[in-house]
């Protein structure tokens, strides 16, 4: 559509970058400041100052020595108790999951204390970079008794775990205690998720029974803090959150 020949330069810059941000997917990355004034005709100083302002609406987010990104518009889902692969599927994303590390420890007194077993008894730690079309949203370290889970590959820890400890040892995870806080992601969790450092996560903790009320696997998860977004509505009955995540289709 042409402008108006009353449109400013900072509204022509404006709709230039609007334009890009609706026909190009998700996450891409932005021409050049200098390729972006050429492109629509006005100075360098308001292509820059409209980026500044689609940034401080979220729309764009600048990633120091890479360039400006288009941002994930969110989406909601209900926070339940689903392993992150079924609530992908059901917002109709694709998961996948990166093995991080796969390695046996040993129960210290507090692991030992929340799962019921002997200190010193030997546990699966397994980390995972989980990723939803393509995109990482968090990193999840799980702890797992090896005596309730014997034979645990690497391979399998590619999908469901839920799944897995259901199909495989007729487990089933009927209720969790959880916790979450705001956190600074440490370097490494940073580097797995491509962020900065500084960068604000949501980490949750996570303790999870079965149904028999053992408590059979601990989970610690952090995500990237401007993916999220909590809803709380408690009633008497039950509390509901919704978290509310980036768009990653």
């Amino acid at each position: 559509m042409p402008l108006a020949n009353n449109v400013t330069a900072s509204q022509k810059a404006r709709l230039h970058l609007l334009n890009l941000i609706v026909s190009s997917p998700q996450g891409s990355r932005l021409p050049g400041e200098r390729e972006l004034a050429l492109d629509c005709k006005v100075a360098r100083m308001t292509v820059r100052r409209a980026i500044d302002q689609l940034i401080q609406e979220q729309k764009l987010e600048r990633r120091a020595g890479s360039g400006t990104f288009i941002t994930y518009a969110p989406i909601t889902h209900e926070f339940r108790l689903k392993s992150f692969t079924e609530e992908m599927i059901s917002l109709g994303l694709k998961p996948s999951s990166k093995i991080l590390a796969f390695k046996y420890v040993k129960a210290d007194s507090i692991k030992s204390s929340i799962l019921n077993v002997p200190i010193g008894s030997v546990l699966l730690k397994c980390t995972r970079l989980r990723l939803a079309d393509g995109v990482a949203l968090g990193v999840e370290t799980v702890f797992l008794p090896t005596a309730y889970f014997p034979g645990i590959k690497e391979a399998d820890l590619s999908g469901s775990l839920y799944e897995l400890l259901n199909q495989r040892y007729g487990i089933q995870i009927i209720n969790a205690n959880t916790s979450f806080s705001a956190s600074i992601p440490s370097q490494e969790i940073a580097d797995q998720l491509d962020i900065q450092k500084n960068r604000a996560c949501l980490e949750l903790e996570m303790s999870d029974l079965d149904q028999n009320g053992r408590v059979i696997m601990l989970a610690n998860c952090v995500y990237i803090g401007d993916q999220y977004k909590l809803n709380l509505s408690p009633n008497k009955d039950k509390s509901e959150m919704e978290i509310r995540e980036k768009d990653v289709s």
